[in-house]
């Protein structure tokens, strides 16, 4: 069985980032699950994407960091998030 190098690379990253306990080990796996919700979707759901990583971020004990003005509702930016 032969498997895609980027797909062996992305599951490899995917694997390595929830070894870790840091705020981008958690964004990793927030985009990870807003990715596979999002699937098949069309270019109108990043609004919903960004919504979800916001909420998986918030569930996660971590909370959007609204002081930055680079840093909106729905940010993917890890920086973008602090810990509560």
């Amino acid at each position: 069985m032969r498997v895609d190098r980027g797909l062996a690379a992305l599951l490899a990253a995917v694997v390595l980032a929830g070894c870790g306990t840091g705020q981008d080990a958690v964004m990793w796996d927030c985009q990870l699950e807003a990715q596979k919700a999002n699937a098949g979707k069309s270019s109108e759901a990043a609004g919903e994407r960004g919504e979800a990583i916001e909420a998986c971020m918030r569930a996660r004990g971590y909370a959007l960091d609204t002081r930055d003005a680079a840093c909106r509702r729905g940010s993917v930016k890890p920086g973008c998030y602090r810990a509560r």
